[in-house]
């Protein structure tokens, strides 16, 4: 398997004129009821059976001045609140809070608004609720544990999935879902980026992994809460650097399947392959965040800007589609492009191709504005092609998805101070 690391330094030692700040908390999340799984309408099990691993929540807080984002990584399938988004802005003064999901098939499944209450519903129900505290709770606690920070990132890169949207002799692609073969259909992103954040000791104190790839080791005749390849992968990272914790933001995923996947339908065989693609990536993790030098940034500040978009649907002309996003700017040098749903792969790398800063970020399966989630957000390209996700099990209209990363690069330049009231010089 080839691999390539890039290493790049963030900021300079001189002295910052505000301090630059971050603080860190966990806390599990693992449900104590046997609720619904996520994932799989045809799930072998109607609730869970067991837990084979914990679920987490971890949050990191970094602040400038008065100027706070807080980054909230959640071994779920998907969450999010806007009541949780009011809160951390009125009672922690949090603007901007980017809850990402790692989208685990075998995390629990809430309830629908509109479901008929049974015992069940009334579980999941209470669930939510029980974890929308104890994220607001999280948040606080690492808000109020801020220490003098140093920031670096580097990059490298790791071919653990494909594209399952393969074209086929009709012309159009459809879903190649299991891939026993494990061939490495394209295209797909398969730079990581490792974010490293340091006490003023040098002693790491988050290790915040960006990479593309589904959460679907683990099929659905799996029957135990598990975090699947991320959740491994971050154990295997807090393992070997005492002290840190390790946190996940799922990227562009939507048509990225794991390469490897537990096949078996054996409990003991399928999580070998869970564990065996955690310590593959974890690897590599280890090794960029070990070399990167993290340094305290020349210019500390946090912007940031949210909104939320409208969309028609592609197949009720009448229906309207939200997508709440933000974009963040960190110290002048990482742009984070927050997109809820499923975005597909292309959108990240067209966001990694655009901004003028040194590492632009990108967050997908993010709610950071409003409830919405707009389901599988696909590329023109995609669109076109078809396939699950592509125009099977997606209602948004042909094109939100660049319309959604134009937004984010107009606000990001808007953050950057760049759009003027009146024409410029000649």
């Amino acid at each position: 398997m080839r691999r390539l690391f890039v290493l790049f330094v963030i900021g300079a030692a001189a002295a910052a004129a505000q301090q630059f700040q971050a603080g860190v908390a966990r806390v599990e999340i693992t449900p104590k009821a046997m609720l619904p799984m996520y994932g799989y309408p045809n799930r072998t099990c109607p609730v869970a059976e067991g837990t084979h691993d914990a679920l987490n929540a971890k949050a990191l807080v970094l602040a400038a001045g008065k100027d706070r984002v807080a980054i909230v990584t959640m071994d779920i399938g998907t969450f999010g609140s806007a009541a949780l988004q009011r809160r951390v802005a009125d009672e922690l003064g949090i603007p901007a809070l980017l809850v990402t999901s790692s989208h685990t098939h075998s995390g629990p499944l809430f309830a629908r608004a509109n479901e008929p209450d049974s015992p069940v519903v009334a579980a999941q129900r209470q669930y939510r609720a029980e974890l929308e505290q104890k994220v607001f709770d999280l948040v606080k606690q690492a808000s109020q544990s801020m220490f003098p920070a140093r920031i670096g990132l580097g990059k490298g890169s790791l071919q653990l999935g494909y594209n399952r949207l393969v074209l086929r002799d009709d012309g159009r692609a459809r879903a190649e879902f299991q891939n026993p073969n494990k061939v490495p259909y394209g295209p797909v992103d398969p730079e990581f980026i490792v974010m490293r954040i340091e006490d003023e000791s040098g002693n790491p104190r988050a290790i915040v992994v960006h990479y593309a790839c589904h959460g679907v080791v683990l099929q659905g005749w799996n029957c135990a809460y598990s975090a699947d390849w991320p959740g491994a992968m971050q154990s295997k990272v807090e393992a070997a650097i005492p002290g840190a914790q390790c946190m996940f933001v799922q990227g562009g995923a939507g048509d990225i399947n794991p390469v490897m996947m537990g096949q078996t339908k054996n409990p003991v065989e399928d999580f070998k392959v869970v564990d065996r693609m955690g310590e593959l990536i974890s690897g590599q993790v280890l090794r960029a965040a070990r070399d990167i030098r993290a340094l305290p940034p020349q210019k500390p500040g946090i912007r940031s800007k949210s909104e939320l978009l409208t969309f028609g649907d592609r197949w009720d002309k009448t229906g309207k589609l939200e997508a709440g996003i933000t974009t963040v700017l960190i110290n002048g040098e990482i742009a984070i492009a927050a997109v809820p749903g499923e975005p597909m792969h292309r959108l990240q790398t067209f966001w990694k191709s655009q901004p003028d800063v040194r590492w632009p970020l990108f967050y997908g399966y993010t709610i950071s504005a409003g409830d919405a989630w707009p389901g599988y957000i696909p590329d023109v390209r995609s669109a076109a092609y078809g396939g699950y996700g592509a125009d099977v099990s997606t209602r948004i209209e042909v094109g939100a998805g660049e319309r959604i990363m134009q937004r984010h690069l107009i606000n990001l330049y808007d953050l950057m101070g760049m759009w003027m009231d009146k024409p410029g010089r000649q």
